[in-house]
């Protein structure tokens, strides 16, 4: 790994000695250690449910230290973190964490975070970041931002979070001196929003299955929303994983889900919460259909999340607007044939590895989940192709294009 592009300029600013009123001044010795440069990461994301955004935002983490246990990392490297209990666990071995702060939530960001992220680079990985940091000049701070779908899709969201991400987002593509996102998509969708930040956009591409999210003792007391691990139906289901969200496409998800049970038998297993930020959508299922229809809430035990996939006969992931999803990656991962929407993103991201339908036609959900409901070559086909598109999708790749593309402070 290449050290950080902004390295040795950090390290000989000139490349010569400087004259001072004609005469030669020599660099005074500096003990080395002080000239590396420091990165922080926000560690926010290890206290919030963890939905996509803190997954990737956790791989990612994960990726950083195994490049600094192997010598990738030329910088000094801290998660700095609010206190409370870890949603995620990290299992960190190079990368030292430090508490920082009493403040939680978006006053840990804004207050806390930019008084101890200083003479560095802060790295902040899910969609915002301190609005300090971004106006200071010792600080350069990159942002991620997964998405903007809160433009979009705005009934799917509460009111706070777009007011408050309708503050940030200006002043991130204004300040932020690198922002990531993770498609090629994404990146248009912002270049549009905010041509001025062009040249600051880089794309990261999420990675796939890793076997490494696990949810701690006490996010699982605390959520209490996971179904015993004997819950999964004996007959063969369909499966969604997701936010259970109007931009994830969950009336008509379920809807088709309904048909299938009521005209096919088939069961439907669904996997995942609205969370705080979404505002919570009507669940309505027919009694006659009851027994097929099964609501797992939010899962994020890697062991119990394979299982699930494993298991699973299709998947089914409609969503109206995604940047870079995880769920068909990962099923794909585990030879479960996918059906997603025929939208630009899950062409950047599946390629010829998924049936694709009409987000917007039930009809178009219902066949295109038959067409791999029963063995044939086409559904061998396509789990051979999704097997092979999963394992294009790399988590050390995103990390190592992500670190390699970090930005330097400004001096003075």
């Amino acid at each position: 790994m290449a050290e950080l592009p902004w390295l040795r300029e950090m390290l000989n600013p000139d490349g010569a000695s400087r004259r001072l009123s004609g005469r030669t001044a020599r660099p005074a010795a500096v003990d080395p250690r002080l000239q590396r440069p420091r990165l922080f990461i926000n560690g926010r994301f290890v206290v919030q449910q963890a939905t996509g955004v803190q997954r990737v935002a956790g791989e990612i983490t994960r990726q950083i230290d195994a490049m600094a246990g192997r010598g990738e990392v030329t910088a000094d490297v801290v998660l700095m973190v609010p206190p409370g209990p870890w949603v995620q666990e990290l299992a960190l071995r190079h990368i030292p964490v430090e508490v920082v702060g009493r403040r939680t939530g978006v006053l840990w960001e804004q207050m806390d975070l930019p008084i101890r992220a200083r003479n560095g680079t802060l790295l902040c990985l899910g969609n915002s970041a301190p609005a300090l940091s971004l106006l200071r000049r010792d600080v350069a701070v990159a942002v991620m931002i997964h998405d903007v779908s809160f433009l979009d899709h705005p009934g799917a969201y509460t009111l706070r979070y777009r007011l408050a991400h309708r503050w940030m987002l200006p002043l991130v593509m204004q300040r932020a001196r690198r922002i990531f996102t993770v498609s090629q998509t994404e990146c248009e969708r912002l270049t549009a929003l905010s041509p001025a930040a062009g040249a600051r956009l880089a794309v990261a591409p999420n990675g796939g299955w890793s076997g490494e999210c696990v949810l701690t003792a006490e996010a699982v007391g605390a959520g209490g929303a996971e179904a015993a691990p004997d819950a999964l139906p004996t007959e063969p289901f369909g499966l969604y994983v997701g936010s259970l969200s109007h931009r994830k496409n969950f009336g008509r998800t379920l809807a088709a889900a309904i048909r299938l049970a009521r005209e096919d038998g088939l069961h439907f297993v669904f996997v995942g919460a609205s969370g705080h930020v979404l505002r919570q959508p009507d669940r309505p299922v027919p009694p006659d259909v009851a027994d097929r229809i099964h609501f797992l809430g939010q899962i994020n035990d890697a062991q119990r999340l394979s299982r699930i996939y494993r298991k699973a006969r299709v998947m089914l992931f409609p969503s109206l607007y995604e940047a870079c999803p995880l769920p068909p990656v990962e099923a794909a991962h585990f030879g479960c044939p996918v059906v997603v929407s025929n939208i630009a993103p899950m062409w950047e991201r599946c390629g010829t590895s998924a049936v694709y339908c009409d987000p917007l036609s039930i009809d178009s959900l219902v066949r295109a989940v038959r067409s791999v409901l029963d063995d044939s070559p086409h559904r061998t086909a396509m789990i051979a192709a999704g097997r092979a598109m999963a394992a294009s999708h790399r988590w050390d790749e995103q990390a190592a294009l992500l670190y390699a593309s970090l930005p330097v402070p400004t001096a003075g």
